[in-house]
This record gives C-alpha cells, sequence and structure tokens, in this order.
C-alpha cells in the first residue's frame, strides 16, 4: 500500500513539472546591487512582460541574480521601486535596459 502511494506522488510530482512558469520569453540573467547601508526590498516590474516579477530582499550591499523577460535582443527592461511605499512618494524609477550579467544599482 506505501509503495502504492509513494509511486502515485512521484507521478503526480512528475505531472506537475510540465505546469512550472513558462512565461519568461527570452531569459536575461542581470544582477540587482543594493546601494543602501541597511537591508532593504524592492518590487521589480518587468515591462516586456507586463508584469511583476518578484520581491526581491537584499541586505546592504548585497547583490542578486534576477532572471526577467528579454525583447528579442537580449535585453531587459524592468523598472523598480522600495517595497511599501505609497507611489506618490516613491514612484517607479525610470526604466533600465539591462544585457545578460549586467548589474544595476537598487538606489
Amino acid at each position: 500500500m506505501k509503495v502504492g502511494l509513494i509511486h502515485l506522488f512521484c507521478c503526480v510530482s512528475l505531472l506537475a513539472c510540465g505546469s512550472l512558469d513558462t512565461t519568461i520569453r527570452d531569459p536575461v540573467q542581470w544582477w540587482a546591487i543594493n546601494s543602501y547601508g541597511s537591508p532593504v526590498t524592492i518590487e521589480l516590474y518587468d515591462n516586456n512582460c507586463s508584469r511583476m516579477l518578484r520581491d526581491l530582499k537584499l541586505k546592504a550591499n548585497e547583490e542578486v541574480m534576477v532572471v526577467s523577460c528579454g525583447d528579442g535582443e537580449g535585453h531587459a527592461n524592468i523598472r523598480f521601486r522600495r517595497e511599501g511605499y505609497p507611489a506618490r512618494s516613491d514612484p517607479w524609477g525610470p526604466d533600465a535596459r539591462l544585457r545578460e550579467n549586467q548589474s544595476t544599482l537598487v538606489r
């Protein structure tokens, strides 16, 4: 009985692999660097895919890899802002166009 349940679980797990997020087109890997002197969480918006990426938690002076959609020419196009601030007091930063493995400072 236990072996049957384990096999069933394995089959369901393998079938779920096909449902992973495949909405990232032409993925571009780039690096976000925290230029604040303390930890910060930023909201990332992918302009190429027109969607929020994720809240990115960065320790002081930390560098984190991010993968976002490319534009077909190998460029990511993102914007960001600190999490938890009203849009009028902390609007989105200017759009940033990034190449593969390029770094950007979060300010």
